[in-house]
């Protein structure tokens, strides 16, 4: 407890001692830190701005080169850890520029999703007639079983014969197809 806390508290209270000097002379009393450290002030060493800090092994080892024996070691600990640090962020700033090639050359560019063109298959038989031209098998082939099948998918055929009754009756189901000629598995109901 210091001396003008004390004051204060009984000035606060309004209770006083008899004897202010015996009470203040109280060996659990300490005298103001301030008044103390004033009398012991030592000059301090200059502090370091962020400017100053040392950022490599060998600026440590200059700032060790004016100081006592244990301070040196301690300096020259910290010079080797820099070292190791220095050396591992080489390292590592190698293996990101490495990564980062390897990730730019791997990039693609946007893929565009290809619309398919639903009169290619008419275009080529078009231009093959218009130039006079005999299609290869292959494509006649392909080009003829795409015809029916669209003829398929459009017209429904009931078939009736004369000489049955009149509530048999035959009729060809048909398969719808997409553009690109994929068989739909549930057509549209109507």
């Amino acid at each position: 407890m210091r001396k003008k806390i004390i004051l204060s508290g009984w000035r606060f209270t309004g209770n006083w001692p008899m004897n202010r000097r015996k009470a203040l002379a109280h060996p659990e009393i300490q005298p103001d830190k301030e008044k103390v450290l004033e009398g012991f002030k030592t000059p301090s060493p200059p502090h370091l701005d962020s400017d100053d800090t040392p950022e490599t092994s060998r600026q440590v080892r200059d700032l060790a080169k004016h100081r006592s024996r244990p301070t040196r070691r301690k300096y020259s600990k910290i010079a080797k850890g820099l070292e190791a640090l220095e050396m591992k962020v080489a390292v590592q700033n190698a293996l990101i520029t490495g990564l980062e090639e390897q990730v730019s050359q791997l990039r693609r560019g946007k893929k565009r999703k290809a619309v398919p063109n639903p009169n290619r298959r008419f275009m080529a038989l078009a231009e093959a007639l218009a130039a006079g031209e005999s299609l290869p098998d292959s494509k006649e082939a392909e080009i003829e079983v795409d015809v029916d099948e669209e003829v398929e998918s459009v017209i429904e055929v009931g078939v009736r014969s004369e000489d049955e009754s009149d509530d048999f009756r035959v009729v060809t189901k048909h398969c719808q197809r997409t553009r690109s000629g994929r068989k739909i598995k549930k057509p549209r109901r109507e």
